[in-house]
């Protein structure tokens, strides 16, 4: 099955089928940036970062664009006599930067910023004004929602049900539109805020809205068309709405974006989080509780457009189950690190993906469908596929994976000594939690994931230098267990546990890990 996507605009999932057949153009709403990413924005940014994963996975490449609006009255608001808007903004993109890090989602090909493209958005004012989509009513410009037929095709908002203010940025006089829905494209600046030059007699100075902000930079950086639109489901409408309002009449073709797509939000049990409830959890603060791994498997656990209940208990919940995978994973490292590079290897030849009629994907099936665990990896494979295929179902995919670490452990895996099937394994593991923002970079074991994996901020295990050594003292222990010197099978132990490590004996032989 090709990959369908839930399109908003026509309220269905639709094949996902591309203007070129192997770029995927995709434009991401971001932050205003006048404060940092919360957890909220934080589910919006890792949907994302699973959607542009596993359409690389799937063979595309992907020319993806995040915008900052770094010109807002929040923006101003927040700026004295010692802090500008700039310095400002410029912290709120540091923190968002770090935070994406922290998340490991990976970086966009494009940051944009409303302030980096004025004068597109000046010319794209004139454009409307000048096909009549627009007027001016004391140095402010509208937009005429009357003009556009098409308005409310992406919400389903009826232009006769509109509101003033339905952005909630800020207060508006009804009294100065033609209709209540109508929206600014440029307003004048009061005395002190930043200002802009227009070269345009009835608006001579001021600053963009919102709104023109993004359909400038979007099809700047994109094309007067492009493949993918979305943001969390707040920005459905009026920001997406009033995108589309006003970049149809100008862009030369029927449909300005071919799929609009709008993750739902965070449930908080009834609560809003706000700054002035004192609520807002922020990254740092949400990492000092959870491993990103356990919020990242959290997320996906949830179907992207459905909300998601929050708690620091459901984490907690959602990371016992995580545990059973994450352990073997370990345990894979384990084995295959002390083997020498010579044996790192999976003894196959593949070929280039484009002459591959069936089964095309992932790049490296063949090496995954190597060797004793061939079978239960390629059944693995077929059902993520399958999964991620039907409009990003995280939810299935995440079971397919609980499923296949299961078989993994009831094939014998921890008792293998076949290290190219062991690797195999453990390769496809690796590269399918990849997809879902799950890394486990090991530039031995799988150097081409590591390749891909966030090298900024990335966790390092502290115990893989130690690793042979560790599993050779493991090998003393049982050899003293199975001799009855019970005496140095525990000083053994003890020295273990006194560096930090957890032993654990199992009918399979011993396992450790490094406590936290």
């Amino acid at each position: 099955m090709a990959l369908q996507v839930f399109n908003t605009l026509t309220r269905k999932k639709e094949p996902f089928i591309p203007a070129h057949p192997h770029v995927v153009r995709l434009y991401t709403c971001g932050l205003t940036v006048y404060s940092p990413m919360h957890i909220g924005h934080a589910r919006t940014y890792c949907f994302w970062d699973v959607f542009k994963r596993y359409l690389e996975y799937r063979g595309w490449h992907v020319l993806a664009v995040i915008n900052y609006t770094d010109i807002d009255d929040r923006v101003m608001q927040e700026a004295d006599s010692t802090r500008g808007c700039i310095d400002i903004v410029e912290d709120v993109i540091a923190s968002f930067r770090r935070d994406c890090r922290m998340l490991r989602i990976k970086d966009y090909a494009v940051y944009t910023r409303a302030t980096d493209f004025i004068q597109g958005q000046i010319e794209m004012v004139a454009a409307l004004l000048d096909k009549g989509h627009a007027y001016i009513v004391d140095g402010e410009v509208f937009y005429d929602v009357a003009s556009f037929p098409g308005y409310g095709k992406l919400s389903g908002k009826r232009v006769e049900d509109q509101q003033v203010g339905a952005s909630g940025r800020v207060a508006e006089d009804v009294s100065r539109k033609r209709h209540p829905a109508d929206f600014t494209l440029w307003k004048p600046s009061a005395p002190g805020q930043p200002s802009w030059e227009t070269g345009q007699a009835e608006w001579p100075r001021g600053r963009p809205g919102w709104h023109v902000e993004c359909s400038v930079m979007s099809s700047a950086t994109l094309g007067k068309t492009f493949d993918v639109h979305g943001g969390a489901v707040d920005n459905l409408f009026p920001h997406h709405e009033n995108e589309i309002a006003q970049s149809e009449p100008l862009c030369g073709a029927d449909t300005w974006v071919r799929y609009w797509m709008h993750p739902e939000h965070l449930d908080l049990r009834g609560e809003k989080m706000s700054k002035s409830l004192g609520n807002v959890i922020g990254i740092p603060d949400l990492l000092s509780r959870h491993r990103y791994e356990q919020v990242r498997w959290f997320y996906a656990q949830t179907h992207y457009r459905s909300k998601l209940s929050w708690s620091d208990e459901l984490i907690d919940a959602s990371a016992e189950g995580f545990q059973k995978i994450e352990r073997l994973v370990k345990i894979l490292t384990n084995k295959l690190c002390t083997q020498p590079d010579e044996a790192l290897r999976v003894p196959v030849a593949g070929e280039y993906m484009s002459l591959r009629a069936d089964d095309a994907v992932p790049r490296m099936r063949h090496q995954y469908a190597y060797g004793a665990f061939g079978d239960s990896s390629l059944k693995m494979v077929d059902r993520f596929i399958a999964a991620m295929d039907d409009d990003l179902n995280c939810p299935q995919a995440t079971a397919a994976l609980f499923d296949y670490v299961n078989e993994l452990y009831a094939a014998g895996i921890e008792q293998s000594d076949d290290v190219a099937s062991v690797l195999a394994a453990y390769r496809c593991l690796t590269q399918h939690l990849y997809v879902l923002g799950l890394e486990y970079p090991d530039e031995r074991l799988h150097p081409t994931l590591a390749a891909d994996c966030q090298a900024v901020g990335a966790a390092e295990d502290a115990t893989q230098p130690y690793c042979g050594f560790i599993e050779r003292l493991l090998r003393v222990r049982q050899e003293a267990r199975k001799a009855k010197d019970f005496a140095k099978a525990d000083l053994v132990r003890d020295i273990l546990v006194e560096a930090g490590l957890g032993v654990e004996d199992t009918p399979q032989g011993s396992r450790w890990e490094l406590k936290t």
